[in-house]
């Protein structure tokens, strides 16, 4: 017998064992998953070393993590975190419950889990999760096409710097959702501007339904779906009727006249490639509107849903995106400043 053959043949023996004991510790049930068994030695290495690895390769480049010391921004993310990270990832100072600490990997408090991360890894951890551990990714869109929200995920990480640098803000009560839903709703839902849509132009019927696409999936949002899903749905309706019927007129920042006319005239005339937004969005001479109201929103909520829908991240409305296709940046930002120096009824301000 040749020397090759024969170390071909030692070498199929060892993985043909290998893969016997393999099989024997799965099929046997040989390996012990309890938790308080904890790993094998050096298997936490591997794995703790193999995650680090992974998030660095596909983690977003560093120019292209936004400007994260933006208030609303920060209060958004808050928001969001009490609701659906606190319970793994205790805020500071907070205690952690014992149920936390006896989970396997253990969820670190987010002071710990942030420490050696920069804001683009964080980003990749929250949008993505983390498998073999209670850490899960951010949710997406029902139809099966994975469109995500990964814009509302700088949200999250803009709360997470602040907690680096000290000046978190306090969160929101966690069962506030089930004890008091609108009040839940109110904490983002007012406070917050700019990036959090006003809701008091809308009618409650809009909201209602807008609450259900949240909550099934048809309206891709991580927020909203956690937030849809802690309210119970028996409570839309009247929480619908509570939301459109409050009086909280935003202060609307001042905006260039210019620009304004600018989308003043995209707004009403259209070109050839962009129908007219006030068709649907304004009130016909008969008082009627086609779409959800858009006058009086904010500019900065506009222009970043105007946005995702022509880039096709929201998708449940295809006449949005044909809508939308064709705008530059510049006219997106003309018609969302235009359409926040409008009155609610449509007027100018």
């Amino acid at each position: 017998m040749s020397r090759i053959r024969c170390v071909a043949m030692t070498l199929a023996v060892l993985a043909g064992l290998g893969l016997a004991g393999a099989g024997a510790v799965v099929g046997l049930g040989l390996y012990n998953v309890s938790a308080h068994a904890g790993h094998l030695p050096g298997v936490s290495w591997i794995l703790h070393t193999t995650f680090r690895q992974s998030v660095k390769l596909r983690a977003p480049a560093p120019e292209e993590v936004p400007p994260l010391d933006d208030p609303d921004l920060i209060a958004l993310g808050a928001g969001h975190f009490a609701s659906a990270c606190a319970q793994c990832h205790t805020p500071p100072d907070a205690p952690r419950p014992a149920t936390i600490r006896a989970m396997v990997p253990e969820p670190p408090p987010v002071v710990e889990a942030i420490a050696d991360w920069q804001p683009q890894h964080l980003h990749w951890i929250v949008e993505n999760g983390v498998k073999m551990s209670g850490m899960p990714g951010w949710p997406v869109e029902s139809d099966g096409h994975g469109h995500g929200r990964a814009d509302e995920v700088w949200a999250v990480v803009a709360y997470l710097e602040a907690v680096r640098r000290g000046t978190g803000p306090e969160l929101p009560p966690a069962h506030l959702a089930a004890s008091d839903p609108l009040a839940y709703c109110t904490s983002c839902h007012g406070p917050v501007g700019g990036v959090v849509p006003r809701l008091d132009i809308q009618t409650p019927g809009y909201l209602e339904a807008q609450l259900d696409a949240y909550a099934t999936g048809a309206r891709p949002s991580g927020i909203m779906a956690q937030a849809a899903s802690a309210v119970p749905r028996s409570a839309y309706a009247d929480l619908a009727t509570a939301l459109a019927g409050r009086d909280d007129p935003p202060s609307l920042p001042a905006a260039d006249s210019d620009l304004i006319s600018e989308g003043e005239a995209l707004a009403q005339r259209g070109t050839r490639d962009v129908p007219a937004c006030a068709a649907c969005h304004l009130a016909g001479p008969d008082g009627v509107r086609k779409g959800p109201a858009l006058a009086g929103q904010h500019s900065r909520f506009l222009a970043g849903q105007l946005k995702l829908w022509r880039d096709e991240v929201l998708t449940q409305n295809r006449a949005m995106h044909l809508a939308t296709e064709h705008l530059e940046d510049a006219e997106i930002d003309a018609l969302a400043a235009y359409f926040a120096s409008l009155s609610p009824d449509g007027s100018g301000n």
